[in-house]
């Protein structure tokens, strides 16, 4: 089977292909997790580890966190060349096929991608465009809560009705799903797009910074590496009450070495995550009443998502709901799982499971508040929870004899008084060629099972059906051409070497450093590829410390 599941995370990506001899997680320079981060050199894209890597010493060609831009008109520059959210997401699923294609000798066409329940129309465009430019049809978009549901209720024929409380790097998702006899029916569902494990690293970043008491100035080169160092800091805090922080070379000042040594503990860092964990229960709480159910009813609470692995948010959500959750089986792998069997039931294997999914929004156009008023607000077409795919049909009237267009601006959100609560997706313009003294136009509203609106129109009079291009902020954005220009590197030596050059070069360099970054060097040179990566560390580490001397 020529599909490959992809969990395209904030923070890690996630690869999942479907064998005969069961599912397979494809690996990344030893790892099913694929760090979702892009570099860019004179030399091509790094992807992954090493990419991650690079961000310590050249972090203004790295890009870190691009779920979190993408549908956005944002750019992106790197290595002096500007590039939009979907380009940078794009190299990343590239790598994705390149990897599965080397690992499993198979040439990938096509794949399912996963997106958080709560991401909107752009989002979801901005996601389908980046697996195209990467080389891969789309054969289906589904939302994550549902992808982890998929795994969880594989093979399972007991009627349950449970959460799938989905808390990543980057996004957090709440659903609520019914399981009968393997179909699987979303109910409802919500999240936060900006409320994840990131967010977690940061405060917890800042406590160090807090507790260092370092009198210099917190650059964003030592912002990454308080990040990375508050990332294993957290991870670490799920296994013990207390961590230790030892960097004896974590930065200068005057020219010398500042150590840092604080320490953290368990109780600490929870303090910093309470605020935000209660708010993902309240979602949760939320989601539940609108699904029609009570806390009574749920049979059970499903954890997925690699920060759902805190001890606290169980905890948390025991004291405040009653329920003890389950942290599903590999929450890293669930959702890609999900996408790679929802990929087999298209293909039309037999998975013992149907799907029922939801739109997370309302959808509806701008229209007036009412006959008197100038302002305008939202019209709701299709409304929040409705199963998809789904159409719904609106009827337009003329305003003036013989109109030639209907000007449709298409929105997603709740907010029916004020119209700027609400997202902007699109617009479109049906023109009638025929024009009649007192048009009126059914417009039909399509949401495919991706969650991907279409929309087409007939004139009641002539019964001519009238379509026209619906128009999103990403289709109407740049053609993408440099992407395919641009190779994907499995090294970054060339990179490595030119920054240790540079600093050789520099007559502030004692010579005893230079002598053991030469070295260093010469082993990373000679060394073979299992002993690249821990040289690379080594090597980095040191760039970090001694490129600003």
């Amino acid at each position: 089977m020529d599909i490959i599941g992809i969990d395209l995370g904030t923070t890690n990506s996630v690869a999942t292909v479907f064998t005969q001899d069961g599912l397979k997680h494809i690996s990344f320079d030893g790892d099913y997790l694929l760090p979702s981060v892009v570099n860019i050199s004179d030399d091509g894209v790094v992807v992954g580890v090493k990419a991650k890597n690079m961000a310590m010493i050249a972090e203004e060609n790295t890009s870190l966190s691009i779920k979190r831009l993408m549908g956005s008109d944002e750019k992106i520059t790197l290595n002096s060349k500007q590039f939009t959210p979907e380009e940078i997401s794009s190299f990343i699923i590239k790598k994705i096929k390149i990897t599965a294609q080397e690992e499993m000798g198979i040439e990938y066409k096509r794949c399912v991608v996963t997106v958080p329940a709560y991401f909107n129309e752009n989002q979801r465009e901005a996601t389908t465009k980046a697996v195209k430019l990467a080389g891969l049809e789309v054969l289906r978009v589904i939302n994550e809560p549902t992808a982890a549901a998929i795994s969880y209720g594989a093979n399972r024929d007991e009627e349950i009705l449970y959460g799938v409380y989905d808390l990543g790097g980057g996004t957090f998702d709440i659903s609520i799903i019914e399981n009968s006899e393997g179909l699987i029916e979303v109910l409802s569902t919500t999240g936060d797009n900006h409320l994840g494990g990131d967010d977690f690293d940061k405060k917890l970043a800042d406590l160090i910074w807090e507790k260092s008491r370092f009198d210099i100035e917190r650059t964003k080169k030592l912002q990454i590496k308080l990040n990375q160092l508050a990332e294993k800091t957290k991870v670490e805090l799920s296994e013990k009450n207390l961590v230790v922080i030892d960097e004896k070379f974590f930065a200068k000042k005057d020219g010398q070495a500042l150590h840092l040594e604080v320490k953290v503990t368990r109780e600490e860092f929870e303090e910093l995550i309470e605020n935000d964990i209660n708010k993902t229960i309240n979602l949760l709480l939320e989601t539940l009443e609108e699904s029609n159910n009570d806390i009574d009813d749920l049979d059970s609470i499903i954890l997925t998502g690699g920060s759902s692995r805190i001890p606290f948010i169980s905890h948390q959500i025991l004291q405040r709901t009653g329920k003890l959750p389950i942290l599903i089986e590999d929450p890293d792998k669930s959702v890609s799982i999900g996408a790679i069997l929802q990929g087999a039931m298209i293909e039309g294997i037999d998975t013992d499971s149907i799907l029922v999914d939801i739109t997370p929004y309302s959808l509806g156009i701008s229209s007036l508040l009412d006959e008197d008023s100038r302002e305008l607000g939202l019209s709701k077409i299709i409304f929040k929870n409705t199963p998809v795919p789904t159409t719904k049909t609106s009827r337009y009237y003329a305003v003036v004899p013989y109109q030639k267009a209907f000007m449709i601006n298409v929105y997603q959100g709740e907010n029916e008084d004020n119209l700027e609560e609400n997202v902007s997706i699109g617009e479109m313009t049906l023109k009638i060629e025929n024009p009649v003294e007192d048009a009126a136009m059914d417009v039909d509203f399509t949401l495919n099972q991706d969650g991907m609106l279409s929309v087409t129109g007939r004139e009641i009079h002539t019964n001519m059906v009238v379509t026209g291009e619906f128009k999103t902020k990403i289709s109407k954005s740049t053609k993408h051409s440099k992407v395919k220009e641009m190779d994907i590197l499995t090294e970054q030596d060339g990179i490595i070497i030119d920054k240790i050059n540079s600093i050789l070069e520099n007559s502030n360099i004692l010579d005893e450093d230079k002598e053991d970054l030469k070295e260093l060097k010469r082993k990373f040179l000679s060394a073979s590829k299992d002993e690249k990566p821990s040289l690379e560390e080594e090597i980095i580490d040191i760039i970090f410390f001694l490129e600003d001397v």
